[in-house]
């Protein structure tokens, strides 16, 4: 089997559904199987996935870990190449397959590819995106994008030769397995190459979502070491460039909901509170 496509899912619904009709629709030569680790899901959900000739395991919703049910799945799956993606991550075209995987056969020291992410266009997208530089504006993320070489590893879309991803398993991570990864990985002088294989992938935040959003991950960057002291949160809370774009965003009523109105101010800082305060996810 030269590729395995992993997917956790947990009431994934109709946006599963489109996931899963667009990687059987991929044009390739490539043996392939697709590897989805359900987390307790409702009925609806499970009948989706029946529809299509997956291998599914099912956990108890209580065991579910970012990075042990990815593991778990990891070593179900018998590909020679990993390829994560989210329930909700849709390959943007059919040779999305051939494009995570092919790099892995030019290059034989290659250990991962970060693929593409792209805002989705069927649904509403919150005004600050949910992906890119304009939601993750904080100096913690550009930090470590800066230091790891242009670059935030994301499971989102994201494939590990199978022996990589042996010699460094995710482990127990209860957010930020991807980036826990990408630094065992350059810490061993090794580095992961962009691909041009993408998916639609997008968010969208009410005001109690984005808070949670937030300060999980400034608790996710505490895991893999990374500090947001409190004079860059101040400072990235007083981005003009942001107010400058919000302001436009309501002349244009574009912007239309508190979580967006709150997030160039709230950003820094619940992500700083996750960062130095929480004790585990919301």
């Amino acid at each position: 089997m030269e590729a395995s496509i992993i997917i956790p899912t947990y009431n994934g619904g109709e946006l599963l559904r489109k996931t899963l009709q667009a990687i059987y629709a991929q044009q390739t030569n490539k043996a392939y199987e697709v590897v989805i680790i359900d987390s307790g899901s409702r009925p609806d959900t499970i009948a989706i996935i029946n529809e299509f000739p997956v291998k599914l395991l099912e956990i108890p919703n209580s065991t579910f870990n970012h990075g042990l049910t990815r593991d778990q799945a990891a070593a179900a799956a018998s590909g020679k190449v990993l390829i994560f993606i989210n329930q909700d991550a849709e390959p943007g075209d059919r040779n999305w397959l051939e494009q995570m995987v092919e790099p892995f056969n030019q290059d034989e020291n290659l250990l991962a590819v970060q693929g593409g992410i792209r805002e989705r266009l069927d649904m509403h997208r919150f005004f600050w995106d949910s992906c890119g530089e304009t939601f993750y504006f904080t100096s913690e993320s550009k930090n470590w994008i800066s230091r790891f070489h242009n670059m935030g590893f994301s499971t989102v879309n994201a494939a590990i030769r199978r022996s990589a991803w042996q010699q460094h398993p995710f482990g127990k991570m209860s957010i930020f397995e991807d980036k826990g990864f990408q630094r065992q990985v350059h810490h061993q002088g090794n580095e992961i190459v962009y691909g041009e294989g993408w998916v639609y992938h997008t968010h969208d935040y009410t005001y109690k979502q984005l808070k949670k959003r937030c300060q999980d991950e400034g608790y996710g960057w505490r895991l893999v070491g990374e500090s947001y002291p409190l004079i860059d949160c101040i400072r990235d809370a007083l981005v003009l460039k942001n107010y400058t774009k919000l302001l436009r965003g309501i002349r244009d009523r574009k912007v239309t909901k508190w979580s967006e109105i709150a997030f160039p101010f709230m950003r820094p800082f619940w992500v700083y509170k996750g960062n130095h305060f929480n004790r585990g996810l919301l």
